[in-house]
């Protein structure tokens, strides 16, 4: 007896040792492939300024230094719009640089391959109207550093986008004037798939551009065949506005099937895209069919709900101090209203517990924020600017949903603090919690506690390299006793994949380090990657910390050009020693197109409720 009751520690200790001999042997690989192609960097360099094919081979490969910020001219531009502050803008020129070539540092540069020469020849350059529409300051008004800068950050987050900098001109014979250029270089905005199956027949052609024409607009669709559809055919489409005018305005009107469902709509607003905005909310419209699969007479049949959605929210964000643009003020607190209302004209047959209701929540909240930014490099990226958020907010939540058959009352808070110091790098912490009121009982509760850490950059050799740490702790209990949680991939342990194991209690913790490689082909930059994640998760009745510790140990590589659409393309090879009840296999090969760790920009947008996840 003795015997069994020690056997699990064991093994998990031999499992623990596995993964750390195979993580350790991953990382000497990676080393030693980042100092062999440390090694040929000089040799790039020196073969590459030949006139020869291997020496025009090389010149595709390009050395190029990590970027620090602080390291380059966005610096010196602050310093000089500094300089500036309190003159009046007697003019704004705006100049779109094309997506291969040029770049903001140097945007008299050319294309240097006829492959290049094509890239920019087949796409449209942003408008200049459309760079110009997003600028918060006009001619004819006083220079302040914070409209110049909260300008950059703005156009920067628009989809379409690479880069933007914003340079003040001095005006000769006048020292009361100045003239602002904006360079802002376009990425390369267009996408598409095709896909064909022989066996089952089915296939889809999509086209997608998130700057359609130059225009700033995302139009995205195509066909889709499949023998399952009624006529053998769909179609998914939607078109995008990103903005009327200068109003900051967005619309989409969208169609989206599948073969169980079917759903079209249309909205129109805009969000609290800037700390110094008043006013913002939304208008939407959507309908939806669903079908569910049934089995009826000892067959399989569907049955369908047909609803309309209408979605409605406002905000008003101010402050107790007036706005200073020259002392950076913001609009510190906000509140803000939705009504959601939605409209079953079918409901499914087996609905005996009345899901398919009629219903319309109403949410409010207040809230609190202060927000900030600095800029990085090689976060999320490799090797774009970044605008990293440094937040402090905290939002109070009440709702009240009236349904055709049971009222119920919502209760949330959100909260969530960041902050960052040149030497240690960059943390965040934030905690949610929310449930519903009904007949006296607490019902889907949802609550967690996350963190993430990021380091500086930290040199190696010729590399670099940033360390991620992240974890949270997550409650999730609803009325039906049924576990949603779990640790798969995203939610967990990425590359883990196990739809058996569910829980309502889990904690995740998750490690990472990126190598970033000081080499550029064809556009594309290189991260060498290391992981190691932990997981716990356990039944409502069952204690977290008495069920088992998951693990899994990992190395890969992320590849992408961020002056393409494409995404970037992530490949791992992952070790998991302790499967549940030795399901599944213990290495798995997996890409990934998002990145792992992402922090929480918490943007004030429509009142929401807390997910559990």
């Amino acid at each position: 007896m003795q015997l069994l009751k020690i056997m699990p520690n064991l093994i998990f200790l031999k499992n623990r040792r596995e993964g750390f001999i195979f993580l350790t042997v991953t990382i000497c690989i990676i080393i030693s492939t980042a100092n062999y192609i440390s090694a040929q960097t000089k040799t790039i360099e020196q073969d590459s300024s030949n006139n020869n094919i291997e020496s025009k081979f090389l010149k595709m490969i390009s050395v190029k230094k990590v970027q620090i910020p602080g390291n380059d001219k966005h610096e010196s531009d602050k310093k000089m719009i500094n300089k500036y502050s309190g003159r009046i803008i007697r003019n704004i020129n705006v100049r779109v640089l094309d997506v291969f070539g040029a770049s903001l540092d140097n945007p008299e540069d050319t294309s240097q391959s006829w492959l290049e020469d094509k890239g920019n020849s087949l796409h449209y350059k942003s408008r200049e109207w459309i760079i110009k529409n997003k600028l918060i300051f006009t001619e004819g008004e006083e220079l302040t550093p914070f409209n110049v800068q909260e300008s950059e950050r703005i156009i920067r987050e628009s989809p379409y986008i690479y880069d933007v900098r914003i340079v003040p001109q001095k005006v000769n014979n006048d020292s009361k004037s100045v003239d602002i250029i904006v360079y802002a270089q376009d990425l390369w905005s267009t996408n598409g798939s095709l896909k064909y199956h022989p066996g089952g027949k089915t296939g889809s052609l999509s086209i997608d551009d998130i700057n359609f024409l130059g225009l700033g607009n995302e139009f995205m669709g195509g066909p889709k065949f499949d023998p399952s559809y009624n006529r053998g055919w769909d179609w998914d489409g939607s078109y995008a506005i990103d903005n009327f005018g200068r109003l900051f305005l967005s619309g989409k009107i969208y169609y989206f099937s599948d073969i169980y469902r079917q759903q079209y709509g249309v909205n129109v607003g805009r969000e609290f895209f800037s700390p110094i905005i008043q006013w913002a909310g939304a208008v939407s419209q959507n309908w939806q069919i669903t079908k569910y699969p049934v089995l009826k007479d000892s067959s399989i049949k569907l049955e369908s709900a047909k609803y309309n959605q209408q979605d409605y929210w406002l905000g008003y964000a101010f402050d107790l101090k007036p706005f200073d643009p020259n002392t950076v003020y913001q609009n510190r607190f906000n509140i803000a209203g939705r009504i959601t209302r939605t409209v079953y004209s079918r409901i499914p047959e087996f609905d005996t517990i009345h899901l398919f209701q009629d219903n319309t929540f109403y949410l409010s909240r207040i809230g609190y924020s202060y927000k900030k930014f600095y800029q990085d490099r090689y976060i999320l990226g490799l090797g774009k600017t970044e605008d990293i958020p440094l937040i402090n907010i905290v939002e109070l939540l009440w709702g009240f949903e009236k349904g055709a058959n049971a009222n119920q009352i919502y209760y949330g808070f959100k909260s969530g603090y960041s902050l960052y110091n040149y030497y240690w790098g960059y943390i965040y912490g934030g905690f949610q919690a929310g449930t519903f009121r009904k007949n006296n009982k607490w019902e889907d509760q949802n609550a967690f506690l996350e963190m993430l850490y990021f380091s500086k950059l930290m040199p190696l050799g010729n590399f670099y390299m940033r360390q991620y740490l992240g974890s949270r702790y997550s409650v999730s209990l609803n009325p039906f006793g049924t576990d949603i949680l779990d640790i798969n991939n995203a939610d967990g342990l990425r590359g883990f994949s196990d739809n058996q194991l569910t829980g309502s209690k889990k904690l995740i913790l998750n490690y990472e380090a990126d190598i970033f490689a000081p080499l550029k082909i064809l556009g594309f930059n290189l991260a060498f990657i290391t992981f190691t994640d932990f997981g716990l998760i356990s039944t409502t009745n069952e204690p977290l910390f008495s069920s088992k510790l998951y693990q899994g140990y990992g190395v890969g590589f992320r590849i992408k050009n961020e002056q393409l659409i494409f995404p970037q393309f992530q490949f791992s090879i992952g070790f998991y020693p302790n499967l549940p009840e030795e399901r599944g296999n213990h290495f798995n090969m997996f890409t990934q197109s998002s990145i792992f760790n992402e922090y929480n920009s918490f943007t004030f947008s429509a009142p929401s409720i807390v997910i559990g996840h």
